[in-house]
């Protein structure tokens, strides 16, 4: 009997999206019933560095408590309040209630598609909240270096209007073809820092790029995210885990989003690794912004609508910029991936079009 994965299954898709539908009417009221907690400010609030599902941990008059929802909101604390958020805090019968919640300068989200329950998947999951930059966490080896993962965690924070770094962490092991990799970054005019925990390398560099500011760390398992924060902190309390020898695949040690203080106005918000960003519900048009690097030709199209994608080689000037060697056949290729997941079509065959024609003019 063949073996058919649940997932796929399109039973299970239609279910999936049918309990979608009903938790976004739920959702819905949730956000009317928040409606009179969100303010604009508060004189003395605390800010939320951890949530586990009911315990809110806050940083609140220079101590760390464990405060819970007023009764009115009839919802529970990770649905509500999420590291870096800013809350009004009162103290009633000895138990620290969050009165309020103030307004959040910004909330970086994405879209669930490696969770283990099939009813969350393609839900929306809030990570943090008031960040001013984040910090991509990729290394060099072990686990490998993917640069589609970068590019698609650059256009959700582009997005979320959030600036971003790249951090090439264990820069010690890199090779030609990570040098090769972050180069063409670097070309973009995305600053790129190499750290090496183990070496000691580019840990000052990125203390000073992170000073004042409240930082997030994000990335796969195993990059290192966790012995950063120790490295910066100069403290060995954050798990930090290993990568599986049989994989290549970094195991989870952090499991909830934490925030951390290691200067005055100076904080890290520390996440757990992800294997996979879904960006399906980004638009065709979205998608060609993200890709700064294509506005000087797509101008110059044939066709108005182009997608840059299964439209004729000679009539798309991003392709002609590909085969000129202008434009990264690898970001290119990041791009049709990203087009496919969206339009829902195959993009082997427009790929191999394009490496053809490079391979013949070579």
């Amino acid at each position: 009997m063949p073996h058919y994965n649940a997932y796929d299954s399109f039973k299970t898709k239609k279910s999936i999206e049918k309990k979608k539908k009903a938790k976004e009417k739920v959702f819905k009221k949730q956000n009317a019933t928040l409606d009179n907690f969100i303010i604009a400010s508060c004189s003395n609030y605390g800010v939320v560095i951890e949530v586990r599902y009911n315990d809110t941990y806050v940083l609140y008059n220079d101590k760390v408590i464990i405060a819970k929802l007023r009764k009115d909101i009839n919802l529970v604390c990770n649905q509500v309040v999420f590291p870096g958020d800013k809350v009004d805090i009162e103290k009633a019968n000895n138990t620290y209630i969050i009165k309020h919640l103030l307004s959040r300068s910004s909330l970086l989200t994405r879209t669930k598609k490696d969770s283990t329950r099939l009813n969350d998947i393609g839900l929306t999951k809030n990570i943090a909240a008031n960040i001013d930059l984040a910090v991509i966490v990729v290394a060099a080896k072990e686990p490998p270096l993917h640069p589609k993962f970068i590019d698609r965690y650059l256009m959700i924070l582009e997005n979320s209007k959030i600036p971003a770094i790249i951090c090439l962490n264990k820069c010690d092991l890199k090779t030609e073809e990570e040098k090769k990799i972050i180069s063409r970054y670097r070309d973009l005019g995305i600053k790129v820092i190499e750290t090496s925990t183990y070496k000691n390398i580019g840990i000052n560099e990125l203390k000073s790029e992170l000073k004042k500011k409240k930082a997030i760390f994000v990335g796969n398992s195993g990059v290192g995210k966790s012995s950063l924060t120790n490295a910066i902190m100069n403290d060995n309390e954050v798990k930090t885990g290993h990568v599986s020898d049989k994989s290549k695949r970094g195991r989870h040690t952090t499991t909830t989003s934490k925030y951390y203080v290691w200067k005055t106005n100076s904080s890290i918000i520390d996440t757990p690794g992800i294997r996979s960003l879904d960006v399906s519900s980004f638009t065709p048009i979205e998608i060609q912004d993200y890709f700064s690097e294509f506005i000087n030709w797509q101008d110059k199209c044939k066709f108005d609508d182009c997608l840059h994608f299964n439209e004729p080689n000679n009539s798309c000037m991003v392709k002609q910029g590909v085969l000129s060697g202008l434009i990264s056949i690898d970001r290119y290729e990041s791009y049709l991936k990203i087009m496919s997941t969206v339009l829902d079509k195959d993009y082997s065959e427009i790929l191999n079009d394009i490496k053809l024609e490079l391979k013949n003019k070579n």
